[in-house]
């Protein structure tokens, strides 16, 4: 496999260095249930890479020597989508440091189509650029620009088993238990008439996240590569904002036309006892899933990717 990064936005790629630092700093001893978490989950994240790199990525050296690209750009919002400058100076740092650049769209309405447009038309100057879509008709701007569309998260969404792990005894058989996770584990992509209508289109790429997953089907015709994101888990999303709707009363939670971005620094934590871990960034409820188990029916293509989230 290969190690890809994902920048939200350009501060992270700005400061990538100094970011992926921290997992040998000996503030990792610092860390416990009060601490931020992001924080923690990058601090763990690279913990259970670095444990793991030898057997995923062939290569024993430091995981900052072992990045291959940035995938930038927000995947939940169409309101945090990256200027054309921002665009431009992380494309630039990424050609410094040697490192692809994807850029990443946002499930999009018609109100960003236009931006939509101009981002792919400035893509296209560069032949096979890559670009995560969220939807079908982003996909469709991407291929008439020619460019080489990554089927994002969006197209691969199955029911998350967001409350499993704290299912208990008195709500639930283990027996129903684990029927459950079975049923959460299929995609569509395992269907061979879908593999080939979207290599029909020129994609040969996915994004899942990590869950229990069935990958037997990837060393079946058409084949596909996989995205591999870790360490959060996106639950929901929609386009409905409750933090926008938290601090703008008079727009409500579906905010259409400007949005004043309080998403970037402000998240809403859930402290229901059901809800542990559960954490609102931009319009997506993520859970952080740290323990890393990658089937080798994945891992042994180099590839295939591991998308490393260090900030949302």
């Amino acid at each position: 496999m290969k190690l890809y990064i994902k920048a939200n936005n350009l501060k992270i790629v700005k400061n990538i260095d100094i970011l992926l630092h921290h997992h040998i700093s000996k503030t990792t001893q610092l860390l416990d249930s009060t601490s931020d978490f992001e924080y923690r989950a990058n601090i763990q994240s690279a913990k259970e890479l670095e444990k793991q790199k030898e057997k995923l990525f062939y290569d024993t050296r430091d995981l900052s020597k072992l990045i291959k690209g940035i995938y930038f750009g927000n995947s939940s919002c169409e309101h945090l989508i990256p200027h054309i400058k921002e665009i431009v100076e992380a494309k630039d740092i990424c050609e410094q440091k040697h490192y692809n650049f994807v850029f990443v769209f946002p499930p999009i309405s018609q109100n960003k189509a236009e931006d939509v447009e101009y981002i792919c038309e400035f893509l296209s100057q560069k032949k096979h650029s890559e670009v995560v879509v969220n939807d079908i008709g982003v996909l469709n701007i991407a291929l008439r620009y020619k460019l080489k569309p990554i089927l994002g998260l969006n197209f691969t969404k199955i029911i998350k088993n967001a409350f499993l792990d704290n299912t208990i005894q008195s709500d639930i058989t283990t027996t129903q238990l684990q029927n459950q996770k079975e049923l959460l584990a299929h995609s569509e992509f395992e269907l061979k008439s879908v593999r080939e209508f979207y290599k029909s289109l020129g994609v040969g790429r996915f994004g899942v996240e990590n869950i229990a997953f069935d990958f037997e089907f990837l060393d079946e015709v058409p084949r596909f590569q996989v995205d591999f994101y870790y360490p959060h888990i996106s639950i929901a999303n929609s386009k409905a904002c409750d933090i926008a709707g938290s601090f703008e009363d008079e727009r409500g939670y579906f905010v259409y036309d400007e949005c004043s971005k309080y998403c970037n620094f402000a998240s809403l934590e859930f402290t229901h006892t059901k809800l542990t871990g559960l954490r609102q960034r931009y319009n997506t409820v993520f859970k952080t899933s740290i323990n890393l188990d990658i089937p080798k029916i994945v891992y042994k293509n180099d590839r295939n990717r591991v998308i490393w989230e260090i900030f949302l």
